[in-house]
């Protein structure tokens, strides 16, 4: 039985942007967003993209 991880490339396409955005949104010296509301949307977005990336592919293993 083997635990199988999707990998799926369009929310990988979504992921990378999100998170440069986040990134460029972050400051560094204050450890705080620049615009809280933006960073926070920021944020939940690139953590939903990361989990529906990366979800338990429940079709690959039907034994």
């Amino acid at each position: 039985m083997k635990n199988k991880f999707g990998f799926n490339l369009l929310f990988a396409c979504i992921a990378f942007p999100i998170g440069l955005a986040l990134l460029r949104e972050f400051d560094f010296q204050n450890f705080a967003f620049r615009k809280t509301g933006l960073g926070i949307l920021y944020l939940i977005t690139f953590i939903v993209s990361i989990y529906l990336m990366l979800k338990k592919n429940k079709g690959a293993s039907a034994q």
